[in-house]
């Protein structure tokens, strides 16, 4: 009954009315708009006072980081890639849903040159994802990731299927990375190496 009278609501409202924000959570998104652009990482937007002796510490920190030499973009991004804990978000055009985007958590493990390659299953909807478009994304997190402000890189590109003589070396790879990995030696499962990023 009372889901009756709430579908009784929404018809005598119209479903616009009924599903539209409140005038105070449409004052709330304007709020969200106007604001100036860029980071408010603080809770309470209140600059906290240093003491001077670690005002001095910071200060000289970021002189020395300043004037640091720097490895490089390239250089972080394969570090990132390299050294994580093999995980990360794939995202890729869903073959079931045309149109929308499909994001899996996968296995990956880097091989000799950086590329990440991934072993799915051919059950798996990114597998028939990908075998319909190539195109996808992978976002990988450092280790130790625990917010917005921790390194992160986002690939994007296009994965192949391996061929039958690049195999042994990606299982190789991959086992590394993940020693427990039992599903290496399924027969419905492939290989895929992001190739063109």
């Amino acid at each position: 009954m009372k889901y009756l009278t709430a579908l009784t609501s929404i018809l005598a409202f119209g479903t616009v009315a009924a599903f539209a924000p409140s005038s105070a959570s449409r004052h709330a998104s304007t709020q969200l708009y106007n604001k100036p652009a860029g980071h408010d990482v603080r809770s309470d937007g209140v600059a906290k006072e240093m003491d001077p002796e670690e005002l001095k510490i910071q200060t000289a920190l970021a002189e020395h980081q300043q004037n640091a030499p720097k490895l490089g973009f390239p250089t972080d991004v394969r570090t990132l890639v390299q050294y994580n804990h093999g995980f990360a978000v794939m995202s890729t055009n869903s073959k079931s849903n045309s149109g929308f985007p499909g994001g899996s958590v996968v296995g990956f493990a880097p091989d000799e040159l950086g590329r990440p390659i991934f072993i799915f299953s051919g059950m798996s909807s990114h597998t028939q994802d990908l075998l319909a478009d190539p195109k996808c994304s992978l976002t990988i997190a450092s280790k130790e990731f625990k917010g917005a402000a921790d390194g992160r890189v986002n690939l994007m590109g296009e994965v192949t299927l391996l061929k039958q003589d690049e195999k042994e070396a990606a299982k190789a790879a991959y086992l590394a990375k993940h020693p427990g990995a039992f599903w290496v030696d399924f027969g419905d499962f492939n290989w895929f190496r992001m190739d063109e990023i």
